[in-house]
């Protein structure tokens, strides 16, 4: 093992299932969140990926924040305000110590549930506007589409007609 990883550190295996979560979703967090995270969670090409005891738990938290609902912005936005404890890799697992503090955070006369039941408010507008942009530009291909399919109609229509007249002539004299 590296000389700069500590020697109580996670496989990513291990990590995903003391979490649990996937191994995809804890690679997909660990690039996310890396500024929150130490050098061996997002290792150099070719070396394993290994996680310290604040590793696991800023990814405990960060799955929290997910199941929430909260998006990767906010998430790190979170994230940056907070200070995590280190916990003991060899004697126990993962999880027997759950300690979140705030950093540097002066009281304020906002509660902490406040500001983010207004936190998930503004996630749930952010989440009907980005649908319905979905369905508008769904809307707008599907219109796309329709006017294509008639201007070809509307083209081998004339053509046809084209041919028609053509045939008549030919066949009939004038038309």
């Amino acid at each position: 093992m590296p000389s700069n990883i500590p020697s109580h550190t996670l496989a990513i295996s291990e990590a995903a299932e003391t979490i649990g979560v996937t191994i995809h979703s804890l690679r997909r967090w660990c690039e996310w969140h890396m500024a929150y995270l130490s050098p061996g969670a997002n290792p150099v090409a070719g070396q394993p990926r290994r996680l310290t005891g604040v590793d696991i738990e800023v990814l405990r938290h960060v799955k929290a924040l997910r199941s929430e609902g909260l998006q990767t912005v906010a998430i790190n936005e979170q994230l940056a305000g907070l200070t995590f404890a280190e916990i003991d890799m060899d004697g126990h697992r993962a999880g027997d110590n759950e300690e979140l503090a705030t950093q540097d955070a002066p009281e304020s006369p906002l509660a902490p549930p406040a500001a983010i039941m207004a936190s998930e408010y503004f996630i749930a507008i952010e989440r009907r506007f980005e649908a319905l942009e979905q369905a508008r530009q769904e809307d707008r291909r599907d219109r796309f589409d329709q006017l294509t399919m008639l201007g070809i109609g509307v083209c081998f229509g004339l053509l046809f007609c084209a041919i028609l007249i053509g045939l008549a002539w030919l066949y009939g004299g004038s038309p």
